[in-house]
C-alpha cells in the first residue's frame, strides 16, 4: 500500500504514467526545473529565519535575508536545474524582451532570482515588524505522519502559528504565479490534509479553531478559509477516491500536456523516448551575469 502525501496524489492526477515511474519503479532524476529550485531556496531561508532562537527578541535586517538566499544559491547551484523549453520558447519569441547582449537562458534565470527575492520581500513585509518577527510560531517545516482513513500520510506543513485564543493558523507558502480562488482554497486537498494533522496530533490538544493560509508571495496575495463539518466530509471522500483510483489502475497511461516540459523522466516515457529537450546554464555562465 505504501505512505501517501499530497505530492503523491498530485503526480497521478497530471499524469499517471509518471506516478508509475516515480513511485512505483522509483527512477530518481537529478534534474530540477529553475522554478523549483527558486521555490525550495525561498522556503530554505524562511525556514532558517523562523529556527533562529529567541526570534521574537532578535532584530532581523532584511538584507539577512538576502544574504541567506543568495548564499543558497551560490551553494546549491548545479548544472542539473534547467529551463523548459516552452518557456525558453516563450521568452526567444517575446519582442518585449531586451537582450544586451545576454543569453535567453541568462535572462530568464535572472529573472527568476529577481523573483525569489521578491518573495521574500513580501514576506517581510507582511509578517516584520520594523525588524522583529512577532507571531508566535509553533513550528516551521513541521513532519508529520497521519492516518486518514486506512491509509497513512506523509508530509511537511511550511508553517504553524497558534494565537493567545488558541486558534492555529497553517500557512503554506507558494512562489508560483497563479492564485486560488477562494472557492478552490475550500476545495484544496493539500490544505485538507494540513488541517487534519492539526485535528489529530497530540501535539495541538484544546484547539478551538483552524484557519487555513496560503501565501503566493511572489504575488503578494494571501487567502484564508475555515472549513465546515460538512466541507471536511467531502474532502475525505474526494481523497480517499484518488487513492482508490491510484491502486485500481493496472496500466498507469501517461497524459500528455503542457507540464511534460518541466517532467524529468522523459526517456522512461512511453509517449517521449528521449531526452527532455531542456536548456541547462552552467553555473560561472549564469553568476557572472548579475550586476
Amino acid at each position: 500500500m505504501g505512505k501517501f502525501s499530497y505530492s503523491r496524489i498530485n503526480t497521478y492526477n497530471q499524469c499517471p504514467q509518471k506516478y508509475k515511474i516515480q513511485y512505483i519503479d522509483k527512477i530518481y532524476s537529478s534534474n530540477n526545473s529553475i522554478e523549483a529550485f527558486m521555490g525550495k531556496s525561498v522556503h530554505d531561508v524562511l525556514e532558517r529565519i523562523h529556527s533562529i532562537k529567541d526570534l521574537k527578541n532578535k532584530f532581523i535586517s532584511f538584507d539577512l535575508l538576502m544574504e541567506m538566499y543568495c548564499d543558497y544559491w551560490k551553494e546549491q547551484w548545479d548544472d542539473n536545474i534547467f529551463i523548459s523549453r516552452f518557456k525558453y520558447n516563450q521568452i526567444k519569441n517575446d519582442r518585449s524582451v531586451i537582450f544586451n547582449n545576454k543569453s535567453i537562458e541568462q535572462i530568464y534565470y535572472k529573472k527568476m532570482f529577481d523573483d525569489g527575492k521578491r518573495c521574500l520581500s513580501n514576506y517581510y513585509k507582511k509578517f516584520n515588524d520594523s525588524g522583529y518577527f512577532r507571531q508566535n510560531v509553533l513550528a516551521v517545516e513541521y513532519k508529520f505522519n497521519i492516518k486518514i482513513g486506512q491509509y497513512e500520510f506523509i508530509g511537511f506543513i511550511d508553517r504553524i502559528d497558534k494565537d493567545d485564543n488558541n486558534v492555529v493558523s497553517i500557512i503554506d507558502y507558494k512562489t508560483g504565479t497563479k492564485p486560488h480562488t477562494l472557492s478552490k482554497l475550500k476545495k484544496d486537498l493539500q490544505l485538507y490534509i494540513y488541517e487534519m494533522v492539526i485535528r489529530n496530533s497530540d501535539d495541538f490538544k484544546g484547539i478551538e479553531k483552524i484557519i487555513l493560509n496560503l501565501f503566493y508571495l511572489r504575488k503578494d496575495t494571501y487567502l484564508s478559509c475555515m472549513h465546515s463539518n460538512e466541507e471536511i466530509y467531502k474532502l475525505e471522500k474526494k481523497i480517499l477516491h484518488n487513492i482508490e483510483l491510484i491502486e485500481s489502475d493496472q496500466i498507469f497511461n501517461g497524459k500528455e500536456s503542457i507540464l511534460c516540459d518541466w517532467c524529468y523522466f522523459w526517456n522512461e516515457c512511453e509517449y517521449k523516448s528521449i531526452n527532455n529537450p531542456s536548456i541547462r546554464i552552467n553555473r560561472d555562465e549564469f553568476f557572472n551575469s548579475l550586476p
